[in-house]
């Protein structure tokens, strides 16, 4: 069936870049109905791999250290798709290569295995599925390019088969990924649940061309995109995913939801949710207003506990983790979720994994008390900077007073693993202003925290002011530290783990900056061993004057977490988990501990010289 039989006929034609100028609505339309030349029925929805192929660490995939959400974005689609009557398949790429990489023994045929493997899978399920159409999602930069991969094999094997893309990454670099992208035919932007079903309409005769929003194509090689959003509305999120046959409950076997494995209790089966969409906040590092508009939607409380009841019992998911940018939004709103969550006793533990705005909190303490008695075991706080100035250049609705306020609040929580999460790195920063986020940070006594160097998001107003200062340039052709793989893929501890192979004969100079002019803004290498620097006065100092037993609790998980998952050959994280031990009253561990931290320093000149700057060679004779 041809699609100008199944509509209302047009009369568009293709006039090329004066057309596309004039009237790029027109021709997005048009290319509609050359790509689309027949009805389109059956969708298979992909999930790329969330790691590039060349900085695969098999090590790390098999402790499950790599992301591997359920796809919930996929899974809101493929709820809309079969209630408008399409057929539909999932396919989770990045689940199913850290599944091959676990369950390979021989790991050294794993590096030239992975791309036929995702290539096996994708031509299985085009034969199960036989699409008219596939998706594929791009939430996150790191998998820019595995659609792009993807999109070429696809197209190389399957010419005719129209490819169509979408997710935050997609939305924040549309012209960027088309570019690159020649496999892929259109862009499905923003929060897609009724736009790319109204498309699928559209092409089915089922709907006008009034309804098209949100799509993002080349013309003649110039990108254009119709301007218009059908954004979902309160009533349209009262849903939740339909995941198909994906083993929701495999996942955390697999790989990392959230940053708490370690305060979370041992054999949960995690899963996340999605309470509602937006953000408050108007931060200049942050792409969500980009991508979810402005303010905050809410789902409604009985829906999100449904949600909670369903994964518990066809999963038998007894923790969630929340993907809520902005968890706190309506304080009567959030207290009456947490309390539905006891009244049910759906008994579930949960944390929060995104940012939670510390003025929410601060101004009213009564969510946090709702949080605890509903399961809560651990949050992330968004504080990012101590200093006063750069909280008011990148807009954070968060002050001094607030972090300090709830660092004194989570005090009366200590059951709650209370982590901040820390940014360094923001266009002209100096020194001192990095190290008042070091006193604040001491100040506020959280558990643990997470210290990110900047990383700019396209589509971001930091992101056009480095641009625009020469900071960084546009795409993947920026090279080393902020190339798209370094910028977005590579943890702060996986960089320094390389730094460290690659130094472990011979080091570079060390040197402790906060003794230097603290007037001096660090280069972007420099902030290297600024982060080193303070990832120890934030987090290891603090342990030696620790006597809280239940704090050295919470300090012996992580710390043992860092020592056996999460990094491996980590003199300081050894060292530091033998007080631990000490401290706690279990000498023959600590004496295996520092034993261990010794050999490790006796075989890298990178950590000698991080030790003997920072002074901890003694530690090791004292312990």
């Amino acid at each position: 069936m041809q699609l100008a039989d199944t509509r209302k006929e047009t009369t568009l034609e293709t006039e090329g870049l004066n057309h596309v100028a004039e009237s790029p609505d027109l021709a997005i339309i048009d290319k509609i109905r050359r790509v689309f030349s027949k009805s389109c029925k059956r969708i298979l929805l992909i999930n790329p791999p969330h790691f590039p192929d060349d900085l695969l660490d098999i090590k790390i995939v098999k402790n499950s250290r790599y992301y591997n959400y359920p796809p919930y974005g996929l899974g809101l689609l493929g709820r809309n798709l079969k209630t408008k009557g399409y057929i539909y398949g999932h396919l989770d790429l990045n689940l199913e290569l850290l599944q091959y990489i676990h369950n390979e023994e021989n790991k050294e045929v794993i590096p030239s295995r992975i791309k036929e493997i995702w290539k096996e899978k994708i031509n299985a399920k085009i034969k199960e599925i036989k699409p008219d159409l596939v998706g594929l999602s791009c939430m996150f930069t790191m998998s820019h390019g595995r659609i792009i991969d993807i999109a070429d094999y696809l197209k190389q094997m399957h010419p005719g088969l129209p490819i169509i893309a979408g997710g935050v990454h997609v939305s924040n670099a549309p012209d960027l990924v088309l570019k690159e992208a020649k496999g892929i035919d259109f862009l499905s932007l923003f929060e897609s649940d009724l736009s790319f079903c109204d498309l699928l309409d559209y092409i089915n005769g089922k709907g006008s061309e009034d309804q098209l929003a949100q799509l993002g194509t080349l013309i003649d090689e110039e990108y254009v995109f119709l301007k218009k959003r059908h954004s979902p509305s309160v009533q349209d999120m009262d849903v939740f995913p339909e995941y198909a046959d994906l083993p929701v409950d495999k996942y955390i076997d697999y790989g990392e939801m959230g940053n708490f494995r370690y305060w979370i209790q041992e054999g949960a089966r995690v899963s996340s949710i999605l309470s509602n969409r937006g953000c408050r906040a108007h931060c200049t590092f942050c792409s969500v207003a980009n991508f979810n508009g402005k303010g905050v939607r809410a789902r409604s409380i009985d829906s999100v506990l449904d949600e909670i009841e369903y994964l518990g019992d066809r999963y038998g998911i007894n923790h969630i983790t929340w993907l809520d940018d902005d968890l706190f939004f309506d304080t009567q709103r959030t207290v009456a979720l947490f309390n539905g969550i006891v009244k049910r006793n759906l008994g579930i533990t949960w944390d929060a994994m995104n940012g939670i705005i510390v003025s929410a909190a601060a101004t009213h303490p009564e969510t946090i008390d709702a949080a605890s008695k509903s399961g809560c075991v651990a949050i992330n706080w968004g504080v990012e900077s101590g200093n006063t100035k750069i909280l008011g250049q990148i807009q954070k609705p968060s002050g001094i007073k607030h972090c300090l306020k709830v660092g004194e609040l989570m005090r009366k929580y200590p059951q709650i693993y209370s982590r901040n999460f820390l940014i360094i790195g923001f266009p002209n920063e100096t020194l001192g202003q990095m190290l008042d986020t070091i006193k604040l940070a001491q100040e506020m006594g959280s558990d643990w925290n997470g210290i990110q160097k900047l990383t700019p998001l396209p589509n971001t107003k930091i992101y056009d002011q480095m641009i625009d200062e020469g900071l960084i340039q546009h795409g993947p052709e920026e090279s080393d530290e902020y190339s798209f793989n370094g910028r977005y893929f590579i943890r702060e501890t996986e960089k320094h783990r390389i730094k460290e192979k690659k130094q472990k004969l011979n080091a570079e100079e060390f040197i402790n900056f906060f003794e230097q002019n603290l007037e001096m803004v660090p280069t972007v290498e420099q902030l290297d061993d600024i982060w080193l620097i303070m990832d120890y006065k934030l987090n290891y100092e603090k342990i030696l004057e620790e006597e809280n037993p239940l704090r050295l609790k919470k300090m012996h998980k992580f710390l043992w977490y860092v020592s056996n998952r999460m990094t491996k050959n980590h003199p300081l994280a050894a060292l530091f988990l033998g007080i631990v031990h000490r401290k706690l009253g279990d000498p023959e561990s600590a004496k295996a501990c520092i034993s261990t931290a010794q050999e490790y320093l006796n075989q890298s000149a990178y950590w000698q010289t991080r030790f003997k700057v920072l002074s901890l060679d003694h530690l090791l004779r004292e312990h």
